[in-house]
């Protein structure tokens, strides 16, 4: 373990990327320690991790958030945000959090979410007289609900990871998400108060109408994708070729916003971004192979046990650690290092592991708003133009906040079992 610690961490500060991290780590590991027959059966296991019904998912899932991206559903979700909101005082501010949510319902990502509200949003509340810093700070945290409802694609690797039920994950992290998104309002409003925000027009009830009939098939999107998981007519692959298949459908007769050029764009995008994370993935399968010969698992359940009994101390330690981990990792990365020790942990907790992962996935998500490395930071910065370290310094607030959701996910599981138990996923 020392050949590959020192090679993670010396390929790690050169600025590799985190696949090929993984790669020459588990590459120096088997050379250095003698081990070299095993290289003959690295190829097997990086595809053994990718042959995976359940991950059929992931490219689904992407290409229905881009074919309904080209179909120009950004405005039509901050239109139906804006008109049940934007009256409020800060209405733009609780625009871009509830537009955030929604647009989560269809992306799945973090960066897609803070690219798209933010290129709309911002603008429009810099016109209004909104701080810059402040609007790109709340729509970067305000992003991280959609890798949290469903279709999260976080979820679904982390599920096939673990071997936890996805289709229970994509429920339960519908609720975490709603109270993400009810304490950003408070603080917006208390913002807007203070900053004395203005309020805008507020919209008749015809108005409300049409713009929410405009927006119905986009908005009936997630509920295909939960309603048919809960109704058990659809498995979370199953739901996700659906999705795909509607989001063509919609795009192409209701918004006709489709066309060849669109078609191509969204299969092109949807083929670098699953490439990247398959690669990823297969090299998961191998690292694992490795943290089980050295039974690493076992090894970080007896640290921790050893440090404290108290399961809320072990979960402290655990919470921190994710921390330290999502400032310098990407998602999956972090998954791919820490699954197999957190699932031992859990077991040894007697948690379960749907509240598990949910605590998991939403801890390593705080990273996107966490310099050094913050991908939601530096994909709003360069949205805005404005210098990443201000919107940091402005979403410092904002960070407390989803620790504090983060705090009460660990704390009480219910926050995240309520609905796969309302729902009968369970």
């Amino acid at each position: 373990m020392i050949w590959l610690g020192s090679v993670f961490l010396f390929t790690l500060l050169i600025g590799m990327p985190i696949a090929f991290v993984l790669g020459v780590s588990a590459l120096a590991y088997f050379l250095f320690t003698g081990q070299t027959q095993f290289l003959l059966v690295l190829p097997q296991r990086m595809l053994a991790g990718m042959d995976m019904f359940v991950l059929l998912a992931i490219p689904l899932f992407v290409l229905a958030g881009s074919i309904m991206d080209v179909g120009g559903l950004t405005r039509r979700l901050i239109g139906v945000a804006n008109s049940f909101v934007g009256r409020f005082r800060g209405g733009m501010s609780l625009t871009a959090i509830w537009g955030c949510f929604l647009f989560g319902g269809v992306s799945g990502s973090a960066a897609a979410d803070a690219a798209a509200i933010g290129t709309v949003m911002v603008p429009d509340m810099k016109r209004q007289g909104y701080d810059v810093d402040y609007s790109a700070a709340l729509i970067a945290v305000s992003s991280l609900m959609a890798p949290l409802v469903p279709p999260s694609i976080a979820m679904i690797i982390y599920g096939a990871l673990s071997g936890t039920s996805i289709s229970q994950l994509l429920i339960a992290g519908l609720a975490p998400g709603i109270l993400l998104a009810v304490f950003l309002s408070a603080y917006a409003v208390y913002v807007a108060r203070r900053e004395n925000y203005p309020i805008s027009p507020k919209q008749s009830a015809r108005e409300i109408g049409q713009g929410l009939l405009k927006a119905l098939p986009v908005l009936f999107l997630p509920v295909l994708i939960v309603g048919g998981i809960r109704g058990g007519v659809v498995t979370a692959t199953e739901a996700a070729s659906a999705a795909a298949i509607y989001a063509l459908l919609v795009a192409t007769f209701i918004y006709r916003a489709m066309s060849w050029r669109f078609l191509k764009e969204a299969m092109v995008s949807t083929a670098i971004i699953t490439a990247a994370i398959y690669f990823l993935i297969g090299i998961a399968n191998v690292a694992g192979f490795i943290f089980a010969i050295e039974q690493l698992p076992q090894k970080t359940v007896a640290l921790l046990t050893g440090i404290s009994d108290n399961p809320y101390v072990i979960l402290l330690m655990v919470n921190l650690i994710l921390l330290v981990m999502g400032m310098f990792l990407d998602t999956v990365g972090v998954l791919i290092l820490t699954v197999p020790a957190l699932t031992a942990i859990g077991q040894s907790l007697g948690m379960d592991p749907v509240h598990l992962g949910v605590m998991v996935v939403f801890n390593v998500l705080v990273g996107f708003v966490t310099p050094p490395v913050g991908l939601c930071l530096f994909v709003i910065a360069g949205v805005t133009g404005r210098p990443m370290e201000k919107i940091a310094v402005k979403a410092l607030p904002m960070i407390g906040i989803a620790m504090i959701v983060l705090a009460l996910i660990t704390v009480f599981p219910q926050v995240s079992l309520i609905l796969p138990e309302l729902l009968g996923a369970r």
